[in-house]
């Protein structure tokens, strides 16, 4: 960003955030492409950015929801609609990727129901083109994986050539499986977090509560200190002491929350 056009108010980069902006980068995104300017990333502008050791179910949920909350803002007609664009482009395309593997798995439970019963394929209305399909899908899959350790790896090799005083970076402390499970849950939760920032139109930031209003904001809240101390997913200290245990799992995290789920909240949060 070029300091002169804060100064300046060029092309409305500082009125557009001023006047009831909400998200810096897809304001100041949707000012540059309104007006042909261009963007770019340093490539030496890379860092990691581990997560918390503390997650919690509710903590995910806001951070999804924020991440579709960035939606419902906007400035001009464009931005609307390039991010109603979005909205519906990426809710089609996460539940197309979580459709086949629900797919996948009727398919293998119904095979392994025959097995167990001692039917043969030929004594039921069954074929094996859903298994075949379904080892397409596999083979797919870790293809993906696949490509995504290659790219981490990358990643990770540039983090530790431009911060060389740091703690080095691995990749031992991955765990693909779980990153296969965190896109399946990802991808199924995109659509239910989006249309409920839709419905809504308030998000929750660290205990203050931010309203829209024709995709400005128009009202702010403060919980008085009750709300949550971080919403976000990242660990606060980057290099501080490895190892320590977690206050609470994800999982119990979300036992926890279903089993509470019908009772009635004291204050927003």
């Amino acid at each position: 960003m070029h300091a002169d056009d804060f100064r300046r108010d060029n092309y409305g980069v500082v009125s557009g955030l001023r006047d009831g902006g909400y998200s810096d980068d897809m304001t100041l995104a949707a000012i540059a492409g309104a007006h042909k300017r261009l963007i770019t990333s340093p490539p030496v502008a890379v860092f990691p950015h581990p997560l918390a050791s503390d997650l919690s179910f509710s903590r995910y949920w806001n951070y999804l929801r924020k991440q579709t909350f960035v939606l419902e803002s906007y400035i001009s007609r464009v931005n609307w609609l390039m991010n109603r664009g979005l909205f519906s482009f990426h809710c089609y395309l996460s539940w197309g990727f979580v459709a086949p593997y629900f797919m996948a798995a009727v398919h293998i439970a119904t095979a392994l129901q025959i097995y167990i019963k001692g039917y043969s394929y030929e004594e039921t209305t069954c074929t094996t083109s859903g298994l075949l399909l379904a080892s397409c899908l596999a083979i797919c899959t870790l293809t993906e994986l696949l490509s995504m350790w290659n790219l981490t790896r990358i990643e990770v090799q540039l983090c530790n050539m431009l911060s060389p005083e740091a703690p080095k970076l691995s990749l031992d402390y991955y765990n693909w499986s779980l990153i296969f499970v965190a896109l399946l849950v990802d991808n199924f939760l995109y659509p239910i977090s989006a249309f409920r920032s839709h419905f809504s139109q308030s998000i929750n930031w660290s205990g203050i509560r931010y309203h829209l209003k024709n995709g400005k904001i128009n009202k702010i809240e403060r919980n008085r200190g009750r709300g949550p101390k971080f919403t976000d997913l990242g660990g606060k200290h980057l290099y501080g002491k490895k190892g320590a245990p977690p206050k609470a799992s994800f999982l119990s995290s979300l036992a926890r929350s279903l089993c509470q789920w019908h009772q009635p909240k004291k204050y927003e949060v």
